[in-house]
């Protein structure tokens, strides 16, 4: 992808937005599908991270909500510096239609082929632990939502669904986070924060695990997890359950994401020889 995907007209309004006189295309980031995510700079080096979602899109809303609450998180959240939810940003004279957000570029890069996979997943644990610890805001959906009574997931649901709910971020896998020499600096996509039970993003980073290595890399995450929020995590055999059935329809879609950060072998068909043995592991 080259410069052409940030149109001069977006470059402008973000340039007016940050009150500098210019910016250029820098790079697009990989990892994600869902929205066009690109660095943008200025002459003298500022990088600023610019997404862009499809039109009528309402993520931003949902993104704009969330960052405002994510200050306990510090270091390891972007802070939001504009935002277009409506597209009203116009090119050539005319509107958008593509709902925009900018936010600060968190230090390092997303890295899903660590050194050491172990370490990697404890540091994920104890951020995703530091997540669920924030006040939750009770305006945010509620995510782990009642599926159909006919669906595989409904008996699952019918056993989790009365866990206390906590601030979910809703796609906690490794490719949402950013690291610089090993150590995790950010984690990134919030637009589809809400709320739900703590297992719901530990089994879907859980899950992700599995693909990227084997299930020992999934327990140490969860371990870490459990040791920083101070207590075990309820049910996790069925939340891991659920995640897999959430993920049965549509796990070969998710094989750019995986490629795109150098796991050149998990295409769709490896994506699903995995959750296929995953399943028939949970099985057991």
């Amino acid at each position: 992808m080259n410069s052409v995907s940030v149109s001069p007209g977006v470059l402008e309004w973000v340039a007016r937005q940050l009150a500098v006189s210019e910016l250029h295309w820098v790079r697009t980031l990989p990892g994600g599908t869902h929205a066009t995510t690109n660095v943008v700079g200025t002459v003298d080096g500022a990088e600023f991270v610019l997404r862009e979602f499809p039109p009528g899109d309402n993520a931003v809303r949902r993104e704009i909500q969330v960052l405002a609450g994510l200050g306990d998180l510090g270091e390891l959240s972007p802070q939001l510096l504009a935002a277009d939810p409506d597209g009203t940003a116009k090119v050539d004279g005319i509107p958008n239609g593509c709902p925009l957000i900018v936010t600060t570029l968190l230090p390092g890069r997303a890295s899903i082929t660590p050194q050491d996979p172990q370490d990697f997943a404890r540091q994920l644990g104890q951020a995703l632990a530091r997540i669920h610890f924030m006040a939750v805001d009770s305006s945010l959906p509620e995510l782990f939502t009642e599926p159909a009574a006919t669906s595989p997931m409904h008996p699952v649901w019918t056993e989790l669904h009365d866990e206390p709910r906590v601030l979910t971020h809703n796609d906690f896998w490794s490719g949402n986070t950013v690291w610089h020499e090993g150590h995790l600096t950010g984690i990134v996509d919030w637009s589809g924060a809400g709320r739900a039970p703590r297992g719901y993003d530990l089994a879907w980073c859980r899950q992700d695990l599995v693909f990227l290595y084997d299930v020992t890399v999934a327990e140490e995450f969860t371990r870490a997890y459990d040791d920083a929020f101070g207590s075990p995590t309820p049910e996790v055999a069925r939340w891991d359950q659920f995640a897999a059935l959430k993920a049965y329809p549509r796990v070969e879609t998710w094989a750019p994401n995986y490629q795109d950060l150098g796991r050149i072998d998990l295409d769709g068909a490896g994506l699903r020889r995995r959750l296929t043995e995953w399943i028939l592991l949970l099985a057991r």
